[in-house]
Formats: structure tokens, sequence, C-alpha cells
């Protein structure tokens, strides 16, 4: 049997309304901003006045909503393994749902999932309801539901870990964090997200963190916010080097950065004309660079002393061909709206050409 990577996150319901509400409201806005121009030009610092015009533009619009809507799986956990699964990666999946959740383990489990370290508990499962229409998608989130699925009176057997090369936390977070322990004292590689939905700032981040652990990733503009500071990469990465021996910070549009403490790869920002929807580029990231790493390194010691001097040029190597396979899942998701099979992005990766 393959080794697995094991993803520790949420999994729980997202309910879906495709709509065109947000394109009338931003159609009805412009329309009374334009007509107050031309009108009241010498009242356009009236902050009054504009905002009982914004206000009216959402008034105009229909009391009940009309949209195409459905359930489907969402959650950090669940994207992740499956954009891991899909790219050909024998994954498990370890989370918490709550009840009227047990649909979702049949997908999963059609996908190639592990689903053995999924638990149910007596709670309502979380429902995130998403807004998405043909310019914008917005997440309304149930974060005193989600708090609830954790693995308070979950016992994590020994077994759970059987045959796992991988354990990645996606976010690293209080709930997770002892599960995660549990990973880096087996001696497994450790690998995590950080995201402000979890770290809001750096004081959070050290109370969480007690170790040096081999991989995490960063939105920039994340990075910023948790520091309170419009800085750059480098100075960023000198405060959160301590937190990781591997630092991948994305940026969308402006690029990547690689960091280990000899040498940082760089990729620059790619334009591409025909995006669909950024939801997902940087779990789709993560689980392209994933699925290189576990393919090219053999285990935990091994990837410790591809880290050592002597074989810098070895280990950039294996960490460039990451961050390029990460790039293209990350492309292809945002202009596909799909997260790609192996042999889709492969075909994907020929045609498009990371320069």
């Amino acid at each position: 049997m393959a080794e697995e990577l094991l993803v520790v996150g949420e999994l729980h319901q997202d309910l879906y309304y495709e709509s065109d509400f947000y394109e009338n409201l931003a159609e009805k806005i412009t329309d009374r901003i334009i007509n107050f121009i031309k009108y009241n030009p010498d009242d356009l610092l009236n902050r009054a006045l504009l905002e009982k015009m914004v206000k009216g533009g959402f008034g105009d619009t229909p009391k009940k909503i009309i949209g195409h809507c459905y359930f489907k799986r969402g959650g950090n956990g669940n994207n992740s393994s499956e954009f891991l699964a899909r790219l050909g990666v024998p994954t498990k999946l370890m989370s918490v749902i709550g009840r009227g959740s047990e649909w979702m383990i049949p997908e999963l489990k059609k996908l190639g999932i592990n689903t053995d370290s999924i638990f149910q508990i007596d709670e309502i499962t979380p429902v995130s309801t998403i807004i998405k229409s043909n310019f914008t998608t917005k997440i309304h989130l149930a974060p005193n539901l989600k708090n609830k699925m954790n693995f308070g009176g979950v016992e994590i057997k020994e077994e759970n870990f059987n045959d796992v090369k991988i354990i990645f936390s996606t976010p690293i977070a209080e709930k997770f964090i002892a599960i995660f322990e549990q990973g880096y004292t087996r001696g497994l590689i450790t690998a995590y997200n950080i995201e402000t939905q979890k770290i809001r700032d750096i004081e959070k981040l050290d109370r969480l963190i007690n170790h040096r652990y081999d991989l995490f990733f960063l939105n920039f503009k994340d990075a910023k916010f948790i520091l309170g500071e419009n800085i750059s990469v480098e100075e960023a990465d000198a405060v959160f080097k301590k937190y990781a021996k591997i630092r991948v910070y994305t940026a969308g549009k402006d690029g990547s950065h690689i960091i280990t403490d000899h040498f940082t790869i760089y990729f620059p920002g790619i334009e591409v004309s025909n995006v669909v929807d950024r939801t997902g580029a940087g779990d789709c990231y993560a689980a392209g660079f994933l699925t290189i790493l576990i393919e090219s390194v053999k285990n935990k010691a091994e990837l410790d002393d591809l880290m050592k001097e002597a074989r810098q040029e070895e280990f950039k190597s294996i960490l460039k061909s990451c961050g390029e396979f990460a790039t293209h899942s990350a492309i292809y998701k945002i202009t596909k709206q799909k997260p790609p099979e192996r042999k889709e992005l492969d075909a994907f990766m020929d045609s498009f050409e990371i320069k």
C-alpha cells in the first residue's frame, strides 16, 4: 500500500446560491451615483447623502431573491483532500462531522479518499452559505457551529497514523494542533496552512506553534495582516521563518516565493485573461505542491537530509518542481473552475509554459 497524505481539516456542508443579485445591485447603485453626480455635484463629499443613496440601492432590490440552490461538500479539509485525490495522491481525511451529513462519506470514498478517520458527533452540522455571481463570490460562515466540530471527545488512535508519510493541517488551528503534534511526534513530514480565519495576529501563532515544523503555506497578504505591517516578503520571512524550515508565500498574480534557510525560489506572477473564479486557488496550489513533494521524498529522514548544505542543489530542484506543479494547479483551477485530474494537469502543463 502506498503511503498516504493525511489531511486534517474541516468537512462541512456548503449551501450554494447562484444568483444575479450582485450584478443587479451594482447596476442600481451605479445608476444612483451617476444621477447624484449629475444633479448634486456640490454634495459629493456629503457622507450622509452618499450612504443614503447606497442603502437606497439595496432597498430597490427584490425582497425575495431567486437563484439556483444546491448543497455540496465544503471546508478546507474537504477541498484539499479532493484536490490531492484527483491528482493521484493516496489521501486520508481526518475530520469531525455532525448530524445529517452522512451523505458526504460515499462521495469522498468514490474519489478514492480514505474516510476511516472521519468522526461523527451529536451536534448540528455547520452550513456555509455561498452566494456566487458572475464577478464575485461571498461566503457566509457560521463559526459558532464550526467551533463545535472539534476532536475534544474523540479518541485518536495510533492506527489513524499508520501508512502516513505527510500530515497536512489546513489550516493550522487550536482544534487541530494536538493531532498535528501527534504526527510530528511520530516522525511524519509536517505541513500546514496559515490563514487569518484562524490566526489574526502573530501572538496567536506564537501560542499555537511550539516546534519548527517542515513546511507552511501563507498568502502574503495574510502575512502582512498578521504582522500589521506593509512590508516585503524578506522582512516578513524574518519573523515567520521560526515556524517552518520551508516557507511558501503566495501572492496570486504577483507570484510566489519558496524560502528555505539556504535559498529562495521566486516564481513571477502570471497574467491569465480567462479567469472564471479565484476561489480555491490557494487550496489547489498547496495540493499541487504536496503532490510532487510526496512523490519526490521518501520520508522525514530524507527530507531532513535534503535540507543539509551538501544537498542544496538537489533540494532546490525538487522544490522548484513542487512550485511549478503548484502554480499550474492553481491556474487550472481558476481558469477551468474545477480541480484537475493528473492527466488533465499534465496536458495543461505541456501547453501552458510558466515563464
